[in-house]
């Protein structure tokens, strides 16, 4: 969808929506955000028509899936009844009423009193405030010290930013606050991986009980923490550790709050963790699957004792929100409730679906990139790792799980990132074949990235070789396609100062003759080869000119390209189309089938495709080009395959935003200084050509500018 001005959804997005937990820079510098259209099940589909199989369950709470109709039939029927109204002033509306009543039942038996509002966040404030205020009433106002832990999360407001304990977001105006205090989080697989798993539990927990001793117990209100850390990393608390803190707490005389946001209603197989775990906390916060996302509503369950003393408070509870007990938001959050009764889902999660899910995971746990596979109910925790049998993490952190989940989006799976560990929490109606479908996806993205990681080390190795190396190519032939201007250009001349003889082949004579000087000059050696191999003749005049020159063939660069229209595939004429299919891929192909025997008896035979991200969708309009492009890196792939074992080595290069001729003619304006210059790919080619190069059947993307300047 575009307005009148031909901007797309995604940029107008980008020009005026300030996202949440992202870099609204970089989400500009793409063209705007990925523009989701509709959702069915466990799937979603955006504006482009891709599909994605949603494991994270949009964020931990589309519980009964996406596309519930009798939720929407309940949402109208409530508006159309009553719309609004609130709860403040003695007044409340019939689903509140219900709701605030179900919740009395499904919670532990002491937590019989709700109190409304919107969100996590909301909640947890909530829970903060309102077990000051209990101190205050009960007349110990100098307890007032919240403690939580390290890479907790219990939202985004200034107290609860405070609460937990991410250290991202305390850097962005969130620390500061008083009477906030942070311990260590129960995290055996990074602090306490070679001991057992009740010790561990025990150090993590007496934590607790150091901290409150250090503080004074007469100051320390609550303890507030998530049962399983999920924006943390999904880390799991070890066997004994949850009830440890609870009775630290009860000994102490802190108020315990269990913030079940992400955990309640289902996740872990059972309605909420304290009922799994046996807790009796003061507090739970309830959001997320309360209404599985279909309408913002959360809930802060309140234990009897503490509701008594706030019910009780003189001049009433000066606390609450506009839209807290929403009847519509009420209505939904009860339906919700009934479906997951009445299809019996938290059944299906505890004794069908979620023992599957763990069963399937631990599939990954042999993989040389997984440290730890983690897993309860349907939430799931894939940690990378460097080195398994020493323990080393990866260094920086956080890099390559992001490139293996956007690997994963690529294929069609959305997961989560949060430093190297992959999260996945897929909605209560996954079905077995959808989970294998994650797991075997994700098994496949890790070996993509293994190979990627092995790539980069042996490059690192190539790039050694060449700059200790005076002329890398001394003695090699080398043709490049496209030379008379832009990559091609640059590539011939790196290459000719690396000490190749060079056959530059383009259709512009002069062009060529113009680079030949240039090489010349600087005292390398090319030939010139003017010729359109788009013609038979023009095949018959390069092979001859590679004849004279001694027969002889070690480095074949596919740089030749035309960009065509810049129009949707069904908008682009046949004979547009044929024309750039067959420039840019068909020649590439007799090209390479011509020149296959040479490179064969070349004892370092190498062959450079240059591809594009267009050929992954980068551009959405570039119907030819990237169809084009795509069909490179197939046959880059497939020649690579065919000849890993006969010496020849296949790859290619992804020039990325490069400063070239067609880029120019592309986005006319652009600021050339925004992008990489055209130099910066000469290195890349030039690692990949030299005979050290043992690495074939990747895409090598050209360094950034920044790099490249360095």
């Amino acid at each position: 969808m575009s307005d009148p001005d031909g901007k797309t959804l995604g940029q107008r997005d980008a020009a005026h929506h300030l996202h949440p937990f992202t870099d609204n820079r970089e989400l500009a510098d793409a063209g705007g955000p990925t523009v989701i259209e509709r959702g069915e099940g466990c799937y979603l589909w955006d504006d482009q028509g891709h599909r994605y199989l949603d494991a994270l369950a949009g964020l931990w709470c589309v519980n009964v899936g996406y596309g519930r109709k009798e939720l929407a039939d309940v949402a109208a029927r409530q508006m159309q009844q009553l719309a609004y109204y609130n709860t403040f002033f003695n007044t409340t509306t019939a689903p509140t009423v219900e709701l605030a009543e179900t919740l009395a039942a499904l919670m532990p038996g002491h937590l019989n009193t709700a109190l409304f509002a919107n969100s996590g966040s909301e909640v947890c404030d909530s829970a903060i405030r309102l077990a000051r205020f209990y101190w205050q009433l009960v007349g110990k106002p100098s307890k007032r010290i919240v403690i939580g832990r390290e890479e907790g999360y219990h939202g985004s407001t200034l107290a609860t930013i405070s609460a937990g304990g991410v250290g991202a977001m305390h850097a962005q105006g969130g620390i500061g606050m008083p009477d906030f205090a942070h311990i260590e989080a129960p995290y055996k697989f990074l602090r306490g991986q070679d001991m057992s798993e009740a010790a561990f539990a025990q150090q993590a927990a007496h934590a607790l009980e150091i901290k409150i001793k250090e503080l004074g117990a007469e100051n320390v209100a609550l303890f507030i923490c998530e049962p399983i850390q999920g924006a943390g990393g999904l880390i799991f608390p070890p066997e004994g550790y949850l009830q440890e803190v609870q009775r630290i707490c009860q000994r102490h005389d802190v108020l315990f709050v269990l913030d079940e946001v992400i955990s309640a209603f289902g996740r872990l197989g059972a309605w909420s963790a304290a009922e799994l775990f046996g807790l009796s906390p003061d507090f739970i916060t309830l959001a997320k699957g309360l209404s599985s996302g279909y309408q913002p509503i959360s809930a802060l369950m309140i234990s009897d004792p503490i509701a008594d003393k706030l019910r009780d408070a003189e001049g009433g509870l000066a606390h609450g929100f506009t839209y807290s007990g929403h009847p519509v938001a009420a209505a939904v959050a009860l339906e919700n409730l009934n479906i997951l009764k009445r299809e019996k889902l938290i059944e299906r999660v505890a004794q069908d679906i979620g023992p599957y899910f763990q069963r399937a995971l631990t599939r990954l746990a042999g993989h040389p990139l997984v440290g730890e596979v983690r897993s309860l109910g349907l939430l799931g925790a894939v940690e990378l790792i460097q080195d398994k049998a020493r323990h080393i993490l990866f260094d920086p952190p956080g890099v390559v799980a992001a490139v293996c989940r956007e690997n994963l989006r690529e294929r069609g799976i959305i997961v989560r990132a949060v430093r190297d560990t992959l999260l996945i929490a897929p909605p209560f109606v996954v079905t077995h074949d959808q989970v294998d479908d994650i797991v075997d996806t994700l098994e496949a993205a890790l070996e993509y990235i293994r190979k990627e990681l092995g790539i980069i080390a042996e490059e690192q190795k190539v790039a050694d070789v060449v700059e200790h190396t005076a002329e890398p190519l001394a003695g090699k032939v080398a043709l490049v396609t496209g030379a008379s201007r832009g990559i091609g250009a640059e590539v011939a001349r790196v290459f000719a100062r690396a000490g190749a003889t060079v056959f530059l082949l383009a259709r512009d004579a002069e062009g060529l003759a113009a680079r030949q000087a240039e090489i010349e000059a600087e005292g390398g050696t090319a030939v010139s080869v003017p010729a359109d191999l788009s013609r038979p003749e023009g095949m018959a005049v390069l092979l001859e000119a590679i004849e004279n020159g001694g027969g002889r063939l070690d480095v074949l660069v596919l740089n030749a390209a035309v960009l065509g229209d810049l129009k949707p595939l069904p908008d682009i004429e046949n004979a547009s189309w044929d024309r750039v299919i067959d420039l840019n891929l068909s020649a590439a192909f007799r090209l390479l089938a011509a020149l296959h025997p040479l490179l064969s008896a070349s004892n370092a035979g190498r062959c450079i495709f240059v591809t594009s991200g267009a050929a992954r969708g980068a551009h959405a309009n570039w119907g030819a080009y990237a169809a084009s492009k795509a069909g490179i890196e197939a046959m880059m792939r497939v020649y690579a395959a065919e000849n890993r074992k006969f010496g020849i080595r296949a790859n290619a290069v992804d020039p990325g935003a490069m400063r070239t001729g067609m880029r120019a003619t592309a986005f006319p304006d652009e600021d050339p200084g925004s992008v990489s210059p055209v130099k910066a790919a000469g290195p890349v080619f030039l690692r990949l050509a030299v005979a050290d190069c043992s690495f074939s059947g990747a895409v090598i993307p050209v360094l950034d500018k920044a790099e490249a300047a360095e």
